[in-house]
């Protein structure tokens, strides 16, 4: 290993991957946090592609190549981590052109972060802390997948053979992200689903916050990915209907290819539709049914009847974990970015709102920053 000692935090999720590095600044001795760029952006797709000549894209590269090749990208394997075991008997996401699974593709995008910064500096990391969702209660899946992911992808970096990889559930980040004492429930709206857990904050023995997850957490199928899909749909039925029966029921190629096309214009579209309450979607050209190109109009207004009771069953297992307490509220992932998404929750639940001074906490890397100062303490970087 290089003598500047640093370690790395990795936030493989559902929708986009993301790092953040930590390390001790040489002029003044103070520890500090920084995302990874990959790309030239802080966060990348949680996308993989295989190409047919043997070629594995991760990221941007893949999620590029998907347009023309859907068939052969794997998109939301997190979902499928959290049930493998890293060994053999893993199901196999895709089989085409090479056989895949969720381990597969942790590994891929781990390595394209881990890679970005080992090639910057020229040396393997002390610590390699992968982020993981905190209903992941079970050694032996989905941490076992994500550590064996975090092997794999240390293979390839020299020096890496001494690399500690380390575990940290979700929320622990995002509390040591937020600093401060005293408990917190973190809400997390993330691409796959929701996760609701209280964590308890301290100081810690160098200055540090130390944070302890509390015993029992809440799980809520409401993610972003549930909502570009409902979303798409709505484009789809105000579409031409023999367009949209075509993209929805027919498997060929065209179809499939203006499907991905289309629900990606979505995904894209719905940051801009929170902060300007109206988006045109772009409607795919398919001839025959759709031989030139036209937009689809949706409003925040849309938003409602699509969000609001998913949003209620969070704000009612928010509850249901705090019985009669009350904490302050860090609500973060990309559904809490839309505009009185964590205004309600806070009104729904009493709860005031955590970080409301500090919007680095609830961005889209606050956690994955947390994570990476959780295994700068655990480095001892700095003393």
């Amino acid at each position: 290993m290089g003598e500047a000692r640093w370690v790395l935090a990795v936030d493989h999720g559902t929708s986009t991957t993301s790092g953040a590095v930590a390390d001790v600044d040489p002029d003044d001795g103070w520890t500090r946090v920084s995302t990874v760029a990959v790309d030239g952006a802080a966060e990348l797709p949680s996308v993989v592609l295989s190409r047919s000549d043997g070629v594995v894209l991760a990221g941007r590269p893949a999620l590029d190549a998907a347009h023309a090749d859907p068939q052969a990208a794997v998109l939301r394997a997190r979902d499928y981590l959290g049930a493998a075991t890293g060994g053999r008997d893993d199901a196999l996401l895709a089989t085409w052109p090479r056989p895949t699974t969720a381990v597969n593709v942790a590994t891929a995008l781990i390595a394209r972060v881990l890679q970005a910064e080992s090639g910057r500096r020229g040396s393997a990391p002390t610590v390699l802390a992968l982020v993981h969702p905190p209903s992941w209660t079970d050694p032996a899946t989905g941490r076992a997948a994500l550590t064996a992911a975090g092997r794999s992808a240390l293979r390839a970096v020299e020096g890496a053979v001494d690399t500690e990889v380390a575990l940290v559930p979700a929320p622990v980040a995002a509390a040591v992200r937020l600093g401060g004492s005293g408990p917190v429930v973190v809400v997390d709206l993330g691409g796959g689903g929701t996760e609701i857990a209280v964590v308890d904050r301290s100081e810690g023995e160098h200055g540090t916050t130390a944070a302890v997850l509390r015993p029992g957490t809440r799980t809520v199928d409401v993610g972003a990915e549930s909502l570009d899909d409902a979303l798409t749909q709505l484009v789809l039925d105000r579409a031409r209907p023999e367009l949209a029966d075509r993209i929805r029921f027919s498997a060929d190629p065209d179809a499939h290819r203006a499907w991905f096309w289309l629900r990606r214009g979505v995904h894209d579209a719905k940051a801009r539709l929170g902060s300007d309450g109206v988006v045109d979607i772009a409607v795919p050209v398919l001839p025959p049914e759709n031989p030139g190109p036209g937009t689809v109009r949706i409003t925040h207004a849309d938003l409602g009847p699509l969000f609001a009771p998913a949003l209620e069953q969070v704000g009612a297992a928010t509850l249901d974990l705090l019985g009669d307490d009350r904490a302050p509220l860090l609500v973060r992932g990309g559904i809490a970015a839309l505009p009185g998404v964590r205004d309600w929750l806070a009104a729904r639940t009493g709860c005031a709102l955590a970080g409301v001074e500090d919007p680095g906490a609830t961005s889209s890397t606050g956690l994955v920053c947390g994570a990476a100062a959780w295994a700068a303490d655990r480095a001892a970087l700095g003393r």
